[in-house]
Formats: C-alpha cells, structure tokens, sequence
C-alpha cells in the first residue's frame, strides 16, 4: 500500500510542477504585454513630437499598436482560460483520486479487521489446546 500511495504523491508533484509552469508561463507573458505596453507608450511619445505634422500617420500607427494589444491581451485571456481549464482538470483528477485512496483505505481497513478475527481465532484454539494438556 505504500508503494501505491508513494505514486500517488509522485503523481500529484508531478501535476503541480506543471501547473506551476504553466502559471509562471502565463505570468511571465502578462509581463512581457506590460512591459511592451510601457515600450510603445514611450515611443508614440517620441513619435508624436518628431512627427508633428504628420498626424494622420502617427494616428495609424497608434491604431496598429493598439490593435497588436488588443490582440496579444486576446492571446494573454486566451492563455488564462487555457491554464482555467487545466486546473480544473487537474482539480476533477485529484477528486478521482482522494474518492480512490478513501476506498482503498477501507478495503485495508477491512483487511486487517478479517486478519484480527483470524488471529484470536486462532488464539482461542492455541489456548484449549494448552488447557487440554
């Protein structure tokens, strides 16, 4: 039993680094859209003094920048309602396997119950037979 339950805790580490990964992975990315966030906040800054007169292209490029955040903040929901769903997985499995380890608790419960009655059995026929003689 100890084996089954030294993989159990095997497995559950093992779940857990990934989804550790995963969260560090999607925070590590949430970083990267502030930081270019903050990047290209500086540059139109720039931009929009160099260019001046040029307003209708500097419009568009702000228009381009902030559709590419609007679609990497897409692409970063997208991510978190990835890593939503493997957590719940995960979270259904770990259910499964607490209902399990509750089940074989019992059934070894119940085991040493049979083995106990056994033993005084057996107890009880070892004490006749030394009262017999």
């Amino acid at each position: 039993m100890g084996e089954r339950v030294d993989g159990v805790i095997e497995r559950l580490t093992s779940v857990e680094r990934k989804v550790d990964s995963l969260s560090t992975t999607v925070d590590s990315l949430s970083t990267r859209v502030g930081s270019l966030a903050a990047t290209m906040d500086r540059r139109f800054d720039e931009v929009a003094e160099a260019l001046g007169e040029q307003r209708r292209y500097t419009d568009r490029r702000f228009d381009e920048v902030a559709e590419a955040l609007g679609e990497q903040r897409r692409y970063t929901d997208f991510a978190y309602e990835r890593l939503d769903a493997k957590i719940v997985q995960i979270d259904g499995r770990l259910t499964e396997l607490d209902e399990r380890v509750v089940r074989l608790d019992v059934k070894v419960d119940s085991g040493f119950e049979r083995m106990d009655q056994r033993f005084s059995r057996l107890d009880r026929k070892l004490d006749q037979l030394i009262d017999r003689a």
